[in-house]
């Protein structure tokens, strides 16, 4: 029997990945509404690869970390639904009203409702929202080392306020006490134009932050020019108040509107916790609110992570994926300790290249070590069956997949394991020299630099820990990259050193490093590929490639600027970014797999999907 269901799970998921489904794909335990308790009951351990002390957005957003964000900050005036939607939320926003301006751009006049609180009881008002926007945007947030700042180019006077040539910001005004409204400019801060947006709903969107915690003995006013904090407003109040190096805000988050309120992060314990906000009045027309009191973040290695939840020392395990996990996840459910919902990938697993220095910084070198891999054979290994390889910034669950199945097929290379392409690569890119300035024979190979110096084809790569992937992937690697004259050094660090390797912050820089990427609900990948090589130091999650790519960034533009809804348009948009992606490399391409959650069978009402985050479903679940 047991063996039967392996093979129907199996042909499920080869048939779903097939059809590129987006939905969740089986799922065993989703309960019932009547099940739920009247009040927040109990306690659910969530077991993740990832964490740090960053708490507030801005700085590094490890998994943990977002996932923390997501639950702790609420009452956006949009709201993401399951029917992969945005819409404005009820429960916040009492009206809505767009106008059009006469310049191209457009202004979103918003009245919230007035029985909004922080969970300190402190009303939320107007004020919130647009000191929220001030102080994203602000240049003593800027100084202090946060990166909030740079999704918000597109509001009008963005520009002046951000640089500090003024204290006023043009295109933020408040209104009222429970009244403001937000103008979008013709044209960014790039000059590129605001509309027509993908998402353009998504300009309105606004998360309250405490005034009062944030910046005491400030306040926000308007005089009909726009709206500007008054008061002590420092860089040196916000190191008091957001970061002096180790407290603050950043790390402390007490005051929050979300649905859970954020408790405590015990870094030597790697374990976040986080209890159920009773002063949050929910989300959506249902207004819903958590039912599970208690929510403990853990860090887990995928090594022991079946064992901790057959122990019960981990309730929930999410997203996990490779052959090996998945079938000892299933053993649990044979045995009923465990249950389980699948569904496809809304990401990719990659290799991340940094393209700014370096060998790496070179296409033909990326390309070199795509053709020492035999991707092929280890997406076989690695997934066991349970995912599809792919050859650009792909998930098996975007929509785009689906519509251009045939042309990706027809345009993309497949890089196979090929030594002989990868020599005619390096060759052809001029790393055609030894350590002296001769001829290449055998060894590392050089190439001759601008400057006259010579550089060596040695790769720095780092792999994080709480995987065996970098292992796994190194058999497949290292040796074909040696033969071929590329010398690769591979070390190992925990989610701290990963993540200062990934946003080049840490001591060392690294060419490459083993991982992966899932997608936002609201993908947007116009912020990820930005050229203009000054703005990288301010991307934070964003360019971590450090890629500066003009075509690569004009297909995501184009993208961008896509008519909500037609569908058409974005596709032959995102179908010539993917082509682009493909031949330069910034990534290398892994797979996209099928994605298990494994839970306790206590766990009722649990349901979400690729594009569904596990952070909005846990508010309707509960435990037994």
């Amino acid at each position: 029997m047991k063996n039967l269901k392996r093979i129907i799970v199996l042909a499920l998921i080869i048939l779903m990945a097939l059809m590129a489904y987006t939905g969740c794909q089986r799922q065993t335990a989703a309960g019932a509404a009547g099940g739920r308790p009247s009040v927040p009951q109990g306690s659910l351990v969530v077991g993740v690869n990832a964490m740090n002390g960053d708490m507030f957005t801005g700085w590094s957003n490890l998994v943990a970390n977002a996932n923390t964000k997501d639950m702790i900050y609420g009452y956006g005036t949009v709201m993401y639904t399951d029917n992969d939607e945005f819409l404005t939320d009820p429960v916040v926003v009492k009206s809505f009203n767009t106008t059009n301006n006469s310049d191209g751009g457009k202004t979103y006049t918003i009245e919230i409702n007035n029985n909004l609180t922080y969970n300190d009881g402190t009303r939320i008002t107007a004020k919130d929202y647009v000191f929220a926007l001030l102080f994203n945007c602000s240049p003593q947030l800027r100084e202090l080392g946060a990166n909030r700042w740079t999704s918000y180019g597109m509001y009008q006077g963005f520009q002046e306020y951000n640089t500090g040539a003024s204290n006023l910001f043009s295109g933020i005004n408040l209104l009222g006490e429970y009244t403001f409204s937000i103008t979008v400019a013709p044209v960014d801060r790039d000059g590129d134009p605001t509309f027509p947006f993908w998402y353009e709903i998504t300009y309105a969107n606004v998360v309250p932050l405490p005034l009062h915690v944030l910046a005491p003995g400030c306040d926000v006013v308007d005089n009909g020019r726009g709206a500007e904090i008054t008061g002590p407003y420092t860089l040196q109040l916000l190191q008091s108040t957001v970061d002096n190096g180790s407290t603050g805000y950043r790390y402390n988050p007490k005051v929050t509107s979300g649905p859970y309120n954020f408790v405590s992060y015990d870094a030597s314990a790697y374990m976040i916790t986080l209890e159920a906000n009773d002063k949050y009045l929910g989300s959506g027309p249902e207004k819903e609110k958590p039912y599970i009191k208690t929510l403990i973040l853990y860090q887990v290695s995928q090594a022991t992570a079946v064992d901790a939840l057959g122990a019960g020392t981990i309730d929930l395990l999410i997203q996990h994926s490779g052959g090996e996990f998945i079938n000892q996840g299933l053993n649990l459910v044979d045995a009923g300790k465990a249950d389980y919902i699948t569904y496809s990938r809304n990401g990719f697993g990659k290799i991340t290249f940094h393209c700014d220095w370096g060998p790496t910084q070179f296409a033909e070198v990326r390309r070199a070590i795509a053709y020492s891999m035999d991707r092929e054979a280890f997406v076989r290994l690695y997934t066991g069956g349970f995912g599809i390889i792919v050859h650009s910034r792909i998930g098996s669950a975007q929509w785009m997949l689906a519509d251009n199945r045939a042309a990706l097929d027809r345009d993309l290379t497949v890089y196979t394991l090929n030594l002989q392409k990868a020599r005619e690569e390096l060759e052809a890119g001029g790393w055609t020299l030894n350590a002296t300035g001769g001829a290449y024979t055998t060894g590392t190979r050089y190439k001759r630099m601008p400057d006259g110096s010579l550089m060596a084809l040695v790769i720095e790569w780092f792999s994080p820990d709480s995987n065996a992937i970098g292992e796994m992937l190194s058999t497949f690697i290292t040796d074909n990259a040696r033969s071929v004259g590329m010398e690769i050094r591979q070390e190992w660090g925990d989610s701290t050193a990963f993540g200062n390797a990934i946003y080049g912050t840490g001591n060392k820089r690294y060419n490459m490093m083993n991982g992966g990427s899932g997608f936002n609900v609201q993908d947007s990948p116009w912020y990820y590929y930005t050229p203009e090589r000054d703005t990288f130091a301010d991307v934070g999650g964003y360019n971590s490639n450090f890629v500066a790519d003009v075509e690569l960034n004009r297909y995501t533009q184009e993208m961008k600027n896509t008519t909500p809804g037609d569908r058409a348009s974005f596709s032959r948009s995102w179908l010539n970014f993917a082509k682009r992606f493909n031949l330069i490399l910034p990534d290398l391409p892994l797979y996209s797999d099928e994605y298990y959650d494994f839970f306790n069978p206590k766990l009722k009402g649990f349901s979400h999907n690729a594009l569904y985050p596990w952070t909005s479903a846990i508010i309707n679940a509960w435990v037994e």
